[in-house]
């Protein structure tokens, strides 16, 4: 395992301001905008009635109850309930019924309940569901036009497509800096002076064996057939592993001496901030992320991006868009 940071060795900082680099930029292609539009069309194209029998990918509206021995099942009434078929939002059995039937029929379907439900009353009992059709819809060939835009909050076609390429423009920007910055921190960390722990770096090394076996375990792949298909040996994968550990090693360091260096903190609003972040990234409450991730550590994350930015607003950047 890599030192705490309590246990670092120190290091001493060389160059890191000036450090040349060339940033790349995707460029951001008509075809990748055409495809947005089209996603955002599809997603918003509107539903009509139709006379055909309902299936996957329509909409219906309906109303659903459940009767054991003639009485309704309490709480399993649902009126004028609307769902799109495919996705899950019916039970399975429910959904299966609905297929073949169109809008105005009523019918009837057994479903058996597991041996043990969570209702116990309900476990192992076969229960009749009435459904009702009210509306059956299809999702309507979408349209790419000014409609599409002003639905979307946009004057015209043209200002929703210019919206589209800002936004990925900036995704690859960010993109573009998120490697920069990374790559600027290895460079910083080569120039440090610092003896490094051996052992350390070896135990990395060793670890990064085993979770590779691991894998290949996992997919009945030999460490000799992976070898041979990458030109390499497991001398050489130990030694490329412990390289890493030593780059990885060396980036925290240049890190902690950079921002030391440079009076680079993080404050708490902007702790709580990244926990915020991560939570939305990841539809996790922030409880559970605050749980996982202690705030040094979330502080410490912070600190390395805030040192990356540095870098990159003192480096001799070259910026690029590919393909230009």
């Amino acid at each position: 395992m890599e030192p705490t940071a309590n246990a670092m060795p120190s290091a001493t900082l060389g160059q890191y301001k000036g450090l040349p680099i060339t940033r790349r930029v995707r460029p951001v292609t008509e075809k990748s905008v055409e495809q947005e539009l089209r996603r955002l069309a599809r997603a918003h194209a509107p539903f009509a009635p139709v006379e055909q029998p309902a299936a996957r990918g329509m909409r219906v509206t309906l109303d659903f109850e459940g009767f054991l021995s003639g009485e309704p099942i309490p709480d399993s009434k649902m009126e004028n309930v609307t769902v799109l078929l495919g996705t899950g939002e019916l039970m399975p059995a429910a959904e299966q019924a609905v297929y073949g039937h169109k809008a105005g029929e009523s019918f009837r379907f057994d479903f058996t309940y597991p041996a043990e439900f969570r209702v116990p009353e309900l476990s192992g009992q076969t229960a009749q569901f009435q459904i009702t059709l009210h509306r059956v819809e299809q999702q309507q060939a979408p349209a790419v036009d000014d409609a599409l835009a002003k639905e979307l909050g946009f004057d015209s076609l043209e200002a929703l497509q210019a919206d589209i390429r800002a936004r990925k423009r900036a995704i690859h920007e960010a993109n573009a800096d998120r490697l920069a910055g990374a790559a600027l921190l290895d460079m910083a960390g080569a120039n440090l002076t610092v003896a490094l722990p051996g052992a350390v770096l070896d135990q990395n090394a060793e670890r990064d064996m085993q979770q590779l076996q691991r894998k290949l375990d996992r997919s009945k792949f030999t460490l000799e057939l992976y070898c041979q298909v990458n030109g390499t040996t497991p001398d050489q994968l130990r030694a490329n592993f412990r390289r890493d550990a030593e780059r990885r090693m060396r980036s925290v360091l240049a890190a902690r001496a950079i921002a030391e260096a440079e009076h680079i903190t993080v404050s708490n609003e902007e702790a709580d901030a990244e926990y915020a972040r991560l939570s939305k990234l990841h539809g996790t409450p922030e409880a559970e992320i605050r749980q996982v991730l202690t705030r040094e550590a979330i502080a410490s994350a912070v600190t390395t991006q805030k040192v990356q930015r540095f870098l990159i607003d003192h480096a001799d950047i070259t910026s690029v868009v590919e393909g230009e």
